[in-house]
C-alpha cells in the first residue's frame, strides 16, 4: 500500500497546537495508505472491504468493514485479494496520548475496535476532514478536540465490545455482503433467509451492532461508492447509476441530491475544483 490515497490532507501542526496536547498530522482517504511520517499513532477506519492487518512477528489478521484500528508505526494495512477497500485515517500525536497510552487506556497496538458504521464515530471523522481541507484559523486545537471526543469514544467501544459471538459472526458477513458493489441484491428479507434467521432478528441485531437499519446501511455504502466513482473516474453519471444498481438515472440523481444536498453533476464539480 505505498501509492498515496485518493485524498490526503496534511496538517502541520504550530507550537501551540503541540502544548494543546493531542494535534492531527494528517487525514487521508482512499484504498492505499501512505507511510506514517515520524512518530505517532494513526487510526485507520475501514468503511468497504476487506484488509489483512500485518504486524512483525506475528500472525496476519483479517479486518472488516465496521472496524478501527489504532497502530504505531509497527504495523500495515494491505487489501485482501479481489476487495475493493476504502479506509479514513488519521495520524496524530501529542502528550494527552502517551498518558493515556502509559495508563493501559487502549492496550497492547495495534488494537482493533469493533465499533460497527456508528454516526457519531463517522461525523467526528468527517469533522476531521472538513478542518484538514479547509485549515480554518485555530484548525489545530480544532481538530485536537474532534479528535479527542473521537479516542474516547473509541476507547468505551473497546471496553464495551458488543454482541454475542453469533450476532457479530452473521452481522459481519452481511456487511461484507452489503458493502459489496457487485452484490445480486435479491433483498433483505432473503438476504435474513440465506442467512438462516428472521428479518426481525437480523434487522435488529444489524442495527445494534452497527447503529444504521441494513437498508440504510446499504444505502450509504452505494453513496460512498458514487461519492468515489464521481471523484475518481470518468465515467458518466448514468453509467454510475447503472453500475450501482439504480433502476434509473433520474432516481439515482434523486437520491444522491437528498443524502448530499447537491446532483452528482455539481458534486462532481466541486470535486474537481479542488
Amino acid at each position: 500500500m505505498s501509492q498515496p490515497p485518493s485524498h490526503l490532507w496534511k496538517v502541520l501542526p504550530t507550537p501551540q497546537d503541540e502544548a494543546w496536547g493531542l494535534y492531527v498530522t494528517a487525514v487521508g482517504s482512499g484504498d492505499e495508505l501512505p507511510a506514517m511520517a515520524g512518530a505517532g499513532w494513526r487510526l485507520h477506519f475501514l468503511v468497504r472491504g476487506t484488509v489483512g492487518l500485518t504486524v512483525a512477528g506475528r500472525r496476519r489478521q483479517r479486518l472488516e468493514a465496521g472496524e478501527v484500528v489504532l497502530a504505531d508505526t509497527s504495523a500495515s494495512l494491505v487489501p485482501e485479494p479481489h476487495s475493493t477497500c476504502r479506509i479514513h485515517f488519521v495520524d496524530f500525536s501529542g502528550a494527552w496520548m502517551e498518558r493515556w497510552m502509559a495508563a493501559g487506556l487502549f492496550g497492547t497496538l495495534p488494537r482493533v475496535i469493533r465499533t460497527g458504521f456508528d454516526e457519531h464515530l463517522l461525523g467526528l471523522i468527517v469533522r476531521l476532514v472538513e478542518l484538514a481541507r479547509n485549515q480554518p484559523p485555530e484548525a489545530g486545537r480544532m481538530m485536537g478536540g474532534a479528535l479527542s471526543d473521537l479516542l474516547a469514544r473509541l476507547e468505551t467501544a473497546a471496553r464495551m465490545g458488543g454482541g454475542t459471538g453469533r450476532q457479530r459472526e452473521l452481522v459481519q458477513g452481511a456487511r461484507r455482503l452489503l458493502s459489496d458493489p457487485d452484490w445480486n441484491q435479491t433483498g433483505l428479507e432473503n438476504l435474513a433467509s440465506e442467512l438462516g434467521v428472521s428479518y426481525s432478528w437480523f434487522r435488529r441485531s444489524f442495527q445494534n451492532q452497527t447503529g444504521f437499519t441494513p437498508q440504510r446501511f446499504r444505502g450509504l455504502q452505494r453513496l460512498d461508492r458514487a461519492c468515489q466513482l464521481l471523484a475518481d473516474s470518468g465515467q458518466s453519471i448514468g453509467a454510475i447509476a447503472r453500475e450501482l444498481g439504480f433502476s434509473s438515472q433520474a432516481y439515482f440523481a434523486r437520491m444522491f441530491r437528498k443524502e448530499t444536498g447537491l446532483s452528482p453533476s455539481v458534486w462532481r464539480a466541486s470535486q474537481l475544483r479542488r
